[in-house]
């Protein structure tokens, strides 16, 4: 690839907004040559790596809003000490079928029974599949609602896209 190309692409990556394409361009043109891809099998390609990094930093940014106490995933959850919670059971609510049915998912249990790690591994997961999230636990929420039933402005607080204090 010519130095003028890889100036122009630069360029055009930037008003774009979307500077990764600088730097996947470069690296997929010599992989596409050798590999005799289509022009547009390298748009593609490009384009791709384009989508999924922008996808990638986009979950990094929500999950960050969200005000978790600290990351946690299914993958670090012990089943083995919960006997009564099945990996099988989570699968469901990890792909977020609660989410677009816009229905609720109430965790109870005693403490250290793993209800904040399930709530935060959920919320990440929504995050990482678009979804904004504002992490709470049930007397924050409470003692937040409450001040804004307070100050009359509740339906606002409610309707906030991504409230934090």
């Amino acid at each position: 690839m010519s130095e003028d190309t890889l100036k122009q692409i630069a360029y055009l990556a930037a008003a774009l907004k979307a500077p990764r394409i600088t730097q996947t361009a470069a690296r997929l043109a010599d992989q596409a040559r050798a590999g005799g891809w289509s022009h547009e099998d390298y748009l593609a390609a490009v384009l791709d790596r384009e989508v999924a990094a922008r996808n990638a930093s986009g979950a990094q940014l929500r999950i960050r809003a969200a005000g978790f106490p600290a990351p946690k995933t299914v993958e670090e959850f012990i089943f083995d000490h919960q006997p009564g919670i099945r990996r099988a059971d989570l699968a469901p609510l990890l792909a977020g079928h609660y989410l677009a049915e816009a229905r609720n998912v109430v965790l109870l249990g005693p403490p250290g029974t793993g209800k904040t790690h399930l709530a935060i591994a959920l919320g990440v997961a929504a995050c990482h599949t678009g979804h904004r999230v504002l992490f709470g636990t049930a007397s924050q929420w409470i003692d937040r609602l409450h001040r804004a039933h307070a100050q009359d402005r509740l339906a606002a607080e409610l309707t906030k896209p991504n409230a934090t204090d």
